[in-house]
């Protein structure tokens, strides 16, 4: 019996020796799809849009139009801004997009961009009350 379990194991080990040297990939790390340079290079870049998206966002919040009507509609800057940063990036970006096109309007003295901005703020109560479900 114990001749027996010897030869299994000498089996097993010589089996497992030879499927570890007839595919190197077993034993060797695999290289990663992206390299780890690329990676944090793209990590950073998205933290830096995302980063810019808050600050263009509370940019137009902070704008004279947006403080009247965010005190109109009984809303908390604070409360805003706190559920624009849970956004993901994708939302985030659509936000930042439709926040500096308002600005820009607003800044051109188009009512037009007034009406935006408050479309904005809109949207972005409807973000809020969402959150605090």
């Amino acid at each position: 019996m114990k001749r027996q379990m010897q030869r299994d194991w000498a089996l097993v080990t010589v089996f497992t020796v030879l499927f570890m040297f007839l595919n190197p990939g077993v034993i060797l790390a695999q290289e990663h799809v992206l390299p780890l340079p690329d990676l944090q290079r793209d990590l950073r870049s998205a933290a830096q849009t995302r980063a810019q998206n808050l600050s263009d966002i509370d940019r137009v919040l902070s704008l004279p139009a947006a403080q009247q009507a965010l005190q109109k509609a009984n809303i908390n800057q604070d409360q805003v801004r706190k559920a624009v940063s849970t956004l993901n990036d994708e939302e985030l970006s659509r936000f930042a997009d439709r926040s500096r096109a308002a600005e820009q309007d607003v800044q051109g003295g188009f009512i037009v961009g007034l009406l935006a901005l408050i479309g904005l703020i809109v949207v972005i109560l409807v973000v809020v009350a969402v959150i605090n479900k």
